[in-house]
């Protein structure tokens, strides 16, 4: 039978279609984008970058100054998304930063903000972030102090048959737009119209994906104690995905996607004390071509907020609806959409402890949300309709209820913190897992994405600190789950066929986390050092090593307007796999200039 074919075929030839440095064991989407200047020194950039950017994740594992769905792993695509602030853009602006280094990382940030008459500001944005070269030989290894094995980097000399080889790919991702603001006394509008373009190359597919993006706000300004209050943004996306597979039996395929959403904050002001408020969230992604299905989710929350005193209050339920519709079935297997649980709590309740120095707090939610592509391949640039064999691309996760307290605040003014203790609960929530066609990984095995439901106990710690010299930051986060052991047949599973894959789903890591300590000596030169950790990563089949990547800036400003940078990654040249089986070449550098006019 056909989908006996390409079952077979998958299960030889996914093992090196699986490789990347893009994301990590889990999902998670918000509309929280903490959007920095990537190795630039914010003292030299003199403009503000807003949340703005879609964030998904792949392992919930949170980080308490941003939204409580940021995971482990964050994928933040990096975008200057120009939101000017009244006070920053006073003068003609021109912000650029190129690099290249080895192996091949180009680099490219520009910005341009004219100096406008009036109240109508803009900026002209392009980035762009790409690998090209080599990825690692990913293997299976058993060791002493690992009976399932470990998936790292092996020589090929030491791969058994010499069927797994290094191979050389490239990861290319480019976004450019437009954006800006008018105010009035009572509101302020803002849009931003872009292109988002990303390009892959690896053992099994080459990809070619295009998208325009268009997002609108209007928001309500109002420094009087009584008045009605509005927040109402609307967002599309048209994207193309061009994929050329070398599969003969799968060939080029094409993939259209239709992303709206709609989101509004409205309601009463009954006072400085008092709001009366309800939120609206809306979005449907609709397919054609290889999906040619759609999927949405409609949620109304009403909710009180009250801020009084030391005490902060907001108190509301969500009502939400996921729908789909359309032909359900993949190229590879009907489409399985599972339903929320209609009605989450939303409860934060804060009390000051020490007034502007110490807050504690607690929270209750839950809630769910359409899976989408394009979110998907944001945090994956290697994931295709055909990534995870049999086995459908897309669900919905549901959250069925989370709860975490936490303390919060700051010393001296200087050094702020964050640690949250938390329990959450999913019915159902995407998972990188490895697919193997036997149990004991002795056939060909592959990367995978599946769906399951999971209990999470997480305890985190955000920090920073901020001196004329000095600046640092640290995240910790700890996590246990239920996933660890968890297999499951992959879906469409029959006795009569050759191969019988079998699906584990890799566990979020125990400990993970990032440091970055920043020094400038008489803001002339910046030195810094930073590392990405985590322990290893285990499921039935086999265990993801953990990793530390290292890494060095520093950056030399040779006149006013003018510097010069050099980057190190990877320096102890360790095998990094935030996607399982997907690893660049080990240390790399990075030198290029910056320019801030």
């Amino acid at each position: 039978m056909f989908s006996n074919k390409i079952l077979k075929l998958l299960m030889l030839l996914l093992p090196a279609a699986a490789y990347g440095q893009n994301l990590d064991p889990t999902v998670e989407v918000t509309r929280t984008f903490k959007a920095t200047l990537m190795e630039v020194h914010k003292p030299m950039l003199g403009m503000q970058v807003p949340d703005s950017v879609t964030h998904f994740d792949l392992d919930f594992d949170y980080s308490v100054f941003e939204s409580p769905y940021n995971g482990t792993y964050e994928f933040k695509p990096y975008v200057l998304d120009m939101k000017p602030q009244p006070n920053a853009w006073s003068g003609r602006r021109l912000f650029l930063k190129a690099g290249a280094g080895y192996p091949l990382h180009p680099l490219f940030d520009f910005v341009w903000s004219p100096d406008l008459q009036g109240k109508f500001r803009m900026s002209i944005y392009a980035m762009h972030r790409s690998y090209v070269g080599g990825y690692r030989n990913i293997g299976y290894m058993v060791e002493s102090d690992s009976p399932t094995g470990i998936l790292d980097f092996r020589n090929k000399s030491a791969i058994d048959g010499g069927d797994r080889i290094a191979w050389k790919g490239y990861d290319l991702l480019t976004r450019a737009g437009i954006n800006g603001r008018t105010d009035w006394k009572k509101g302020v509008f803002s849009f931003d119209i872009g292109y988002y373009g990303l390009a892959t190359k690896d053992s099994l597919l080459r990809r070619g994906y295009d998208a325009l993006d268009a997002n609108v706000r209007v928001r309500s300004l109002s420094d009087r104690e009584r008045y009605f209050m509005y927040d109402i943004a609307f967002d599309y996306r048209y994207g193309e995905d061009k994929l050329d597979y070398k599969l003969p039996v799968i060939g080029k395929q094409y993939l259209v996607e239709h992303n709206i959403g709609f989101g509004a904050s409205l309601g009463p002001v009954l006072s400085r004390s008092h709001k009366v408020l309800i939120d609206i969230d809306a979005n449907v992604a609709a397919y054609d071509a290889l999906y040619g299905h759609s999927a949405g989710r409609f949620a109304v929350t009403p909710r009180y907020v009250l801020e009084k005193g030391r005490w902060n209050l907001s108190a509301g339920v969500c009502f939400s609806l996921l729908f789909n519709g359309g032909d359900t079935s993949s190229i590879s297997q009907e489409q399985k959409f599972t339903k929320g649980q209609y009605i989450y709590p939303d409860v934060k309740v804060g009390f000051d402890l020490v007034k502007d120095h110490m807050d504690i707090y607690a929270q209750a939610g839950g809630g769910d949300r359409t899976g989408k592509y394009s979110d998907l391949i944001s945090v994956s640039h290697f994931i295709h309709p055909m990534y995870s064999g049999v086995l459908p691309l897309l669900d919905n996760t549901v959250e069925r209820i989370s709860a975490a307290i936490g303390l919060k605040g700051n010393i001296a003014s200087r050094f702020d913190y964050d640690l949250r203790a938390g329990y959450r609960n999913y019915a159902n929530a995407p998972m990188f897992a490895i697919v193997s066609a036997s149990p004991d990984m002795s056939g060909d095995y592959a990367a995978a994405l599946g769906y399951t439901g999971y209990n999470m106990l997480y305890l985190s710690l955000d920090c920073a600190w901020r001196s004329d010299d000095v600046s640092a930051n640290a995240n910790f986060r700890y996590s246990s789950t239920d996933v660890n052991g968890r297999q499951v047949g992959a879906a469409g599973y029959n006795p009569s066929w050759e191969v019988s894959p079998v699906m584990a789903f890799m566990a979020p890591s125990a400990f993970s986390g990032k440091v970055d300590v920043t020094y400038n000596w008489h803001k002339r030169i910046y030195a810094g050092i930073d590392c990405d950790f985590s322990l290893e990563r285990k499921s039935s089949l086999c265990s993801l090593p953990g990793y530390a990547d290292l890494g060095v800036y520093l950056e030399f400003k040779a006149a006013r307007l003018f510097s010069i940078w050099l980057r190190g990654g990877n320096l102890l040249d360790m095998t990094v796999q935030r996607t399982p089986l997907y690893a660049e070449s080990g240390i790399n550098f990075t030198a290029g200039i910056c320019l801030n006019l």
